[in-house]
């Protein structure tokens, strides 16, 4: 009665062997992750190549903000369906709709804290949302907002100060502990996006037709900018701590690995098409969040289970065609 099972069992491992490509590649610490909508997030390399696509199968319009867990996870929103989509350390998807249901409206951005909650802002909503690992709606802030919701949010290292944009010139903050708001970071005037808080307490932000560098005081100390920008975007740092990433929100998705520095264009390349609606958002495996550590790539049980089927399969088949 066993021996059906055992060959179903054999059979599925030997078809895992004989896969063609994978679908799904483990992340590499700095390649970039850029979301160019229709559900859609391309990996590349630093150099622009493109290593894999992730389909979060929402067909949002425009995917959003992501974010990476202390295990390599990949979340990243919907703006257009106000999901929250949630892939394993290889670019396999985890949960289409991982807190469908409990987010704010038009979901914008996801940070992790270090014990790996996470909050979501959305740019229509006038609250910040805290999850736990598993999804589960820990809290509701309700917080003080701008031209546009909560739509872009970084957690400070003390994991209760949250700094946010709204699409205006003002940097705000909220203290999580305390359930309080706290004063404006700055108000650097214009319109604000994707913002990291940097590891001297400073902020860098895209700002539309630049990216403004911050002091701990909320003082622009440097300006960047970048010729070929459109309307700069998407924001986030790299893992090497000496640059970060800046993108437009256009139908190029043109992204720039820009030198922290003095501004140096250290490379550029176009994410959206073939495939996609635009740039919203970008990650970087291994990106430097003072919230939370960089991610460690660790597999999760069920990804470790599905490589050892991968490699017994491909030894099985090695012995098939030896014989």
């Amino acid at each position: 009665m066993k021996r059906p099972l055992i060959g179903s069992l054999v059979a599925a491992v030997i078809a895992i062997g004989t896969a063609g490509p994978a679908q799904a590649i483990p992340y590499t610490v700095g390649n970039v992750f850029a979301s160019v909508g229709a559900g859609l997030v391309k990996e590349f390399t630093p150099a622009g190549v493109l290593v894999q696509t992730l389909n979060t199968t929402t067909g949002s319009s425009e995917t959003t903000g992501s974010a990476f867990d202390s295990a390599g996870n990949f979340f990243v929103t919907g703006f257009g369906t106000s999901t929250l989509s949630k892939f394993n350390n290889s670019g396999g998807l985890v949960s289409a709709n991982f807190i469908a249901g409990n987010n704010p409206s038009n979901n914008e951005s996801i940070v992790f804290d270090g014990a790996g909650n996470f909050f979501v802002g959305g740019a229509s909503s006038t609250s910040i949302k805290k999850f736990n690992s598993a999804g589960t709606l820990l809290n509701s802030f309700a917080v003080a907002t701008g031209s546009r919701g909560t739509d872009w949010i970084d957690l400070a290292a003390d994991q209760k100060t949250l700094f946010y944009t709204s699409e205006s010139g003002l940097i705000k903050r909220f203290d999580t502990a305390t359930s309080m708001q706290l004063a404006d970071f700055a108000n650097v005037g214009g319109v604000s996006f994707a913002l990291r808080i940097l590891s001297d307490g400073g902020v860098l932000v895209a700002h539309t037709s630049n990216v403004l560098r911050l002091n701990s005081a909320g003082i622009i100390t440097q300006t960047y900018t970048l010729a070929g920008s459109t309307t700069l975007f998407a924001l986030n740092l790299d893992p090497d701590g000496t640059s970060f990433w800046t993108g437009n929100i256009d139908s190029t998705g043109k992204l720039f690995h820009v030198r922290l520095s003095d501004g140096f264009v250290l490379g550029s390349f176009n994410t959206v098409f073939p495939g996609g609606n635009d740039l919203a958002g970008l990650s970087i495996f291994g990106e430097i969040t003072q919230g939370n550590p960089p991610p460690t790539g660790t597999p999760e049980p069920e990804s470790l289970a599905l490589l050892a089927l991968g490699a017994i399969g491909l030894a099985l088949v090695r012995r098939r065609r030896k014989a």
